[in-house]
């Protein structure tokens, strides 16, 4: 008995969506150019040292503060890090729902990109002063540290996945200090 036509039509179709759904799977759907990870990580290097380095300019003794706090008490620093990135952005993204709360969520946001920044240059100076301080034994210049601590953060910044996690937890601790010290300043 010979199959109705209709049911080996079905089955010759579905066959060929099914073959060339591998190949469409596999087609590139990004239109934007990548940049060069290693353009990445120079753009990265040179941000950090002039960001970090006006930081250390503009506040060399609240960046030494900073830098001890951290020393001192990295697991605090790291929780309110955590703290201030993911509950400062729940709480502006909460407020810029309604039109009286956007009045203040704009501003917020601003000031959260900048504290962000400073906390990234605090880590860029705290990562450059963990890695010199340990291999001179003392305390190392500021100077020397951004410098560091920006090929340093380049440098990880090429390194897939661990180089991330690394960033981020001294970026976080960063963020921490700068905002409890915010805080306290405030309370």
């Amino acid at each position: 008995m010979v199959p109705p036509r209709t049911s080996r039509t079905a089955l010759l179709s579905l066959l060929g969506v099914l073959a060339l759904a591998g190949t469409a799977a596999a087609q590139n759907l990004e239109s934007a150019q990548q940049l060069s990870p290693v353009f990445r990580a120079g753009v990265s290097f040179l941000i950090d040292l002039v960001v970090g380095g006006i930081l250390v300019a503009a506040a060399p003794a609240y960046t030494r503060d900073a830098i001890a706090e951290i020393r001192d008490d990295p697991g605090g620093s790291f929780l309110w890090g955590l703290g201030i990135g993911i509950g400062g952005l729940i709480v502006l993204v909460l407020l810029a729902i309604t039109i009286i709360g956007l009045l203040v969520a704009i501003p917020g946001f601003l000031a959260f990109i900048l504290l962000g920044i400073v906390g990234g240059a605090l880590a860029t100076v705290l990562l450059g002063s963990l890695v010199t301080g340990t291999a001179s034994g003392g305390s190392p210049p500021l100077g020397v540290s951004v410098a560091v601590g920006a090929l340093i953060a380049a440098v990880l910044s090429l390194v897939p996945i661990i180089g991330g996690v690394i960033l981020f937890v001294v970026d976080t601790l960063g963020l921490g200090v700068v905002g409890r010290n915010l805080i306290r300043s405030w309370v």
